[in-house]
């Protein structure tokens, strides 16, 4: 099942001839933001378990049969979260993917929110957790496995079932990316501790640079907290990456990305998207 949000390349036309040929393929027209579209095929599927990835993504051969697997093996999942992997063939998406994605041992289910690049649920999950918002057109699968998770849903990691995502490859676009992920979770008014944290590590940062004028010491902190900050942050890294590019890349990547985040969030809390009733 696809689902064609609107495209105008000829997607979906091309969609539906690899359709009249193949029984297992189904194409719908669902113009609309990806939740939509999302909520459309779930409704249009005629399984009780929905696999679920996104557009861009490269998915593993074993993907589907490793995603599936726990349900088979354990009738009481309702959600499995597959993982992803990040692609890079430049320096800058080596970091890029450091930064924005998590390694398998960083993973605890117990805070872990799977994306919809590599997920599946039952269809009575599914419903109880109200299907994606259709209110929102950004981030839209951090509310929906928020939603799955309050709704009580039994949740599942599955380390084998991986995609390959490729981070953005330029400053810019890495900017505006999580910039907009931070938007979409503004919003929806979710994960307000999250940023809450970010917000208080810079400012406490400010505070400490503008104290240090009046009182030397103040830096002498600052600059021990900055220089654990990178510790922390290069310690992902390494084994992944080059050393040079942990050390000094993921750390200064990690700024640019928490900016992004807290910049999106601020302004999607301000958005009229935020003050609609969210189902």
């Amino acid at each position: 099942m696809i689902a064609d949000g609107g495209s105008t390349d000829g997607t979906l036309e091309r969609l539906r001839q690899r359709a009249a040929t193949e029984p297992r393929l189904r194409a719908l027209d669902t113009p609309g933001n990806r939740s939509v579209g999302r909520n459309a095929a779930v409704r249009a599927a005629k399984h009780d378990v929905i696999a679920c990835t996104d557009a861009g993504v490269e998915v593993d051969a074993a993907w589907f049969r490793e995603i599936v697997r726990p349900f088979e093996e354990n009738p009481g999942v309702d959600v499995v979260a597959g993982f992803y992997r990040p692609l890079a063939s430049t320096a800058f998406e080596r970091i890029a993917g450091v930064v924005s994605a998590p390694h398998v041992r960083e993973i605890d289910l117990d805070r872990f929110l799977p994306s919809t690049r590599s997920i599946a649920f039952r269809r009575e999950a599914w419903r109880r957790a109200g299907g994606f918002d259709e209110a929102l057109a950004h981030n839209e699968d951090t509310p929906f496995a928020l939603a799955l998770k309050a709704a009580g849903c039994r949740m599942t990691f599955a380390p084998a079932a991986v995609v390959g995502w490729r981070p953005r490859g330029d400053l810019t676009a890495f900017y505006r990316q999580h910039r907009r992920f931070g938007f979409g979770d503004g919003e929806s008014r979710v994960q307000g501790w999250f940023y809450g944290t970010i917000a208080a590590k810079y400012g406490i940062a400010l505070a400490l640079l503008i104290l240090g004028f009046a009182m030397p010491a103040a830096w002498l902190l600052l600059a021990a907290g900055a220089a654990l900050f990178a510790a922390q942050q290069a310690s992902r890294g390494f084994g992944r990456i080059g050393w040079l590019e942990a050390l000094v890349g993921v750390p200064l990547l990690k700024v640019v990305y928490d900016l992004a985040y807290l910049n999106g969030y601020v302004r999607g809390r301000l958005s009229p998207a935020a003050s609609r009733p969210r189902r």
